[in-house]
């Protein structure tokens, strides 16, 4: 009867963030696809410059990558704004188990991503039920949907993979990409796990990042997963006490919301 209960606690909580969302959440939501509205407006006043150029050049591919770009913003940052992401969450967990964020688990959040920068009492992380399906033929890969973090079972036990904490940051840097950029984040990594065939994470370790900053490159312009990477990473060196000084100006940026 207890756990009935809380189920339906949960679900209740899940119905009550699409209404609250909607208010609180419409000023970065209406603001990104307004800017999104406005990028479009300039992209249309220059494709006679564009098409002249593409004839020319052969970039076609080019400018029909951007405006496919632009196409995906523009319909998610939509979904966002009718409160798409909360009545999906909504819909997910009527068929799984999730949990607020342990103790432990916010203060090392807190402590990575910023005391202030993300609703962490919002967020959820999912187990059992039918994620049980989907680890089976996904290989075991966990993911992240908006505020929720979902992960498998140990591969080949009923142990839950929630006690690794590099993995949950991981996850969790998906959710801090959701909260500062939207549903956007979501679209770009699946893109890149299927166009690399999940050969999306590597950015060339600790040397692979000192290169990067010494030619400028910054945090926003590695890719979501390699973004979510780097900073799984930073936190394992950092629990092992071993040197981060090359995450740390890329940590900086994250925390400065720079994605």
């Amino acid at each position: 009867m207890q756990a009935v209960l809380y189920w339906l606690k949960e679900r209740l909580r899940d119905l009550w963030l699409w209404p609250l969302n909607l208010v609180r959440d419409f000023p970065a939501r209406s603001g990104r696809l307004a800017q999104t509205i406005l990028n479009g407006g300039r992209g249309l006043l220059g494709l006679p410059r564009l098409g002249w150029r593409a004839g020319q050049s052969g970039t076609a591919r080019q400018a029909l990558r951007r405006a496919g770009a632009w196409l995906h913003l523009l319909l998610v940052q939509l979904f966002d704004l009718v409160g798409g992401p909360e009545l999906c969450q909504f819909v997910m967990h009527l068929g799984m188990h999730t949990t607020p964020l342990t103790a432990d688990e916010l203060a090392k959040a807190q402590a990575l991503f910023g005391a202030k920068n993300l609703r962490y009492r919002d967020v959820r992380v999912a187990e059992g039920g039918i994620l049980n399906f989907i680890f089976r033929h996904n290989g075991g890969l966990a993911f992240a949907t908006w505020y929720t973090v979902h992960l498998p079972y140990v591969k080949g036990t009923a142990v839950s993979s929630r006690h690794n904490l590099p993995l949950l940051i991981h996850e969790l840097t998906h959710v801090f990409q959701y909260h500062n950029v939207g549903s956007r984040y979501l679209g770009e990594a699946i893109y890149y796990l299927i166009t690399t065939q999940r050969d999306c994470y590597r950015y060339g370790g600790q040397d692979g990042l000192q290169a990067c900053w010494q030619q400028g490159q910054r945090f926003r312009q590695f890719n979501r997963e390699q973004q979510a990477q780097i900073i799984q990473d930073y936190f394992t060196r950092l629990q092992a006490n071993e040197d981060v000084a090359a995450y740390l100006p890329y940590v900086s940026q994250l925390q400065q919301r720079d994605l």
